[in-house]
């Protein structure tokens, strides 16, 4: 596991945590993520942030180099 969108990329398999509350009770799920959500998500944790072009260029970029590493 780990927090690094760098190291992340080159995962075979990419989970998301998800902690939520409502005030009273908390849930935590744990959810693959897959394409487009992947790319999302790698992003997020790259730039910190939910949105940015840079970031989720970099993610991209990222997934890309790892198709030529010798990687599934």
């Amino acid at each position: 596991m780990t927090h690094l969108g760098q190291v992340a990329a080159y995962a075979d398999r990419h989970l998301v945590v998800r902690k939520s509350t409502d005030g009273q009770v908390t849930r935590s799920g744990v959810a693959v993520v897959e394409g487009p959500d992947r790319e999302a998500e790698l992003a997020r944790m790259l730039g910190g942030v939910a949105e940015s072009d840079a970031a989720l260029q970099h993610a991209r970029e990222l997934l890309a180099r790892r198709g030529t590493m010798g990687r599934p």
